[in-house]
C-alpha cells in the first residue's frame, strides 16, 4: 500500500461539495485563490452527475469522488452491481482515489444511501464490529479500480471501548487501506466519548492518511453535556481549527486537505480556503503539500 500511496497524486487544498448545489464549483475554480481541485458527493450512476463532473474538468482541476452509500461496516455486504456502478463511476471521472465514512448507509439487504437513514449511524468500536469492517472493505477493494479510504464518521454518540485511532488503525493495516481523517468527526468523538484522539495516536499509521476534512458544525447541549454536530453549512468550530493545527504535523502523507462546503456562499468559501492553505503552509510534514498550497496566492 505505501507503493500505492507514495504514487497518489498531491492535490493541495481543495472544496468539497454537493454538485447540484451552492456553490457552484466552475465558479470557485475560476475565482482568484480558488480550490486546486474539487470533491464531490453524488449518486453510484456516473451517468446522472457527468455533464456537472465535465464542467469542472474543463475548468481546468482534477475531481475526488467521495459519495456516501458504500457500507464499510456491518453485516450486510454492498450488492455486486452497485460495486460494479461505483467502479465505473471512478475510472470514468479520473478519481486517484475513493474515500467514505465507515459507517452504516443502509441496514438491509441491498443498496442505499445514508440519506435514506437521515445521517450515518457510526460504527461499534469493538472486535467483533472491526472485523466486519475488514471484510467490508476488502469487499469494495476487489471492486473499485482505486486506492480506498476510509474515513471516521461524525459521532453524536460513542458505543464500543475499543479508541477510535485503535479500530480505524487496525482495519487499515488488516484490509491494507488508506485513511481520511475529517478534524471536525475527530472533535465529535471526543465529545461523545469522553476519550482524547492523541491518547492512542500510536496506533494510527500515520503514513496511510492520504486526506483530511474542515468543516463547519455546531455545539449542541444534551444529557448534562456537549455534542458536536456535522453541519457543513455552518461556520467552522474553534476545536476544529485546533484539531487541524494539532494533527497536520503528524500527518507525512497528505495528499489533499479538503474544505466541504456544501451550502456556504462562495465569498467565504475562498477565504475559508485562504485559511487553510496558511495552516497547510504553517504545519504539514508534507513538503509537496506546502508546496502545493504555497503556488496559489
Amino acid at each position: 500500500m505505501n507503493t500505492r500511496i507514495d504514487a497518489l497524486p498531491t492535490l493541495g487544498v481543495g472544496a468539497s461539495l454537493s454538485l447540484s448545489s451552492q456553490p457552484d464549483p466552475v465558479a470557485l475554480v475560476k475565482a482568484a485563490g480558488g480550490p486546486s481541485f474539487v470533491e464531490y458527493a453524488g449518486r453510484a450512476d456516473v451517468d446522472e452527475v457527468s455533464a456537472e463532473v465535465n464542467r469542472v474538468r474543463a475548468a481546468g482541476v482534477p475531481v475526488l469522488f467521495h459519495p456516501s452509500y458504500i457500507n464499510f461496516c456491518g453485516s450486510f455486504p454492498n450488492a455486486r452491481h452497485w460495486l460494479d456502478a461505483t467502479a465505473r463511476h471512478i475510472a470514468s471521472v479520473g478519481s486517484p482515489w475513493f474515500a467514505q465514512d465507515c459507517a452504516y448507509c443502509f441496514w438491509q439487504e441491498g443498496p442505499g444511501y445514508s440519506t435514506q437513514l437521515g445521517y450515518f449511524i457510526p460504527v461499534i468500536l469493538n472486535h467483533a464490529s472491526l472485523q466486519r469492517a475488514v471484510e467490508r472493505v476488502r469487499e469494495v477493494q476487489a471492486i473499485v479500480p482505486a486506492v480506498v479510504a476510509i474515513e471516521p464518521p461524525p459521532m453524536t454518540f460513542a458505543v464500543g471501548r475499543m479508541p477510535l485511532f485503535t479500530f480505524f488503525g487496525e482495519v487499515a493495516r488488516q484490509a491494507d487501506c488508506a485513511i481520511l481523517l475529517d478534524m471536525g468527526h475527530l472533535v465529535s468523538y471526543e465529545m461523545a466519548s469522553g476519550c482524547r484522539v492523541r491518547d492512542a495516536l500510536a496506533d494510527l499509521p500515520r503514513e496511510r492518511v492520504i486526506e483530511v476534512h474542515v468543516a463547519g458544525g455546531r455545539l449542541e447541549p444534551r444529557h448534562g453535556g456537549t455534542i458536536y454536530v456535522d453541519s457543513h453549512e455552518r461556520d467552522i468550530q474553534q476545536q476544529t481549527w485546533d484539531m487541524l493545527d494539532d494533527m497536520l504535523p503528524e500527518l507525512p502523507n497528505v495528499k489533499a486537505v479538503c474544505f466541504e462546503c456544501e451550502g456556504v456562499a462562495e465569498e467565504a468559501v475562498l477565504s475559508t480556503l485562504q485559511r487553510v492553505r496558511d495552516v497547510v503552509r504553517r504545519r504539514s510534514a508534507n513538503p509537496a503539500l506546502v508546496v502545493r498550497a504555497q503556488s496559489v496566492q
